[in-house]
């Protein structure tokens, strides 16, 4: 009787917790929130993959990651390089740490996918 009661608070108790501990594991992460800011682009550092575009509030720093869609006319897969000091921008990024980090930099003007 006394294994019985035992098993039973056990069960009532490990049940909820494993339940718990399931739904927690479930739970998809929280997505980055996607900003936009449009400029002209002001200075380009290819080595260190930043670009400064300037709207005529402020200036913002970007950073640019190696897998960040760049478009430019003409070309379907453009390059960092492909960007020219001047150029009017869109750039579509997350803040990660305190940093701009771009994912998507587009001309404007061209129609974007």
């Amino acid at each position: 009787m006394k294994l019985a009661k035992y098993i039973l608070i056990t069960a009532l108790v490990t049940v909820p917790l494993a339940i718990r501990l399931a739904a927690d594991e479930a739970a998809p992460a929280p997505t980055q929130q996607l900003f936009i800011y449009s400029g002209t682009l002001q200075s380009l550092d290819l080595k260190a993959r930043t670009i400064i575009v300037d709207s005529s509030a402020n200036p913002q720093k970007f950073v640019v990651p190696t897998d960040a869609e760049i478009i430019v006319k003409d070309k379907p897969k453009a390059a960092l390089g492909d960007l020219m000091v001047g150029d009017k921008v869109q750039v579509k990024y997350t803040d990660d740490d305190g940093a701009h980090v771009a994912h998507q930099i587009s001309i404007l003007g061209l129609k974007v996918p």
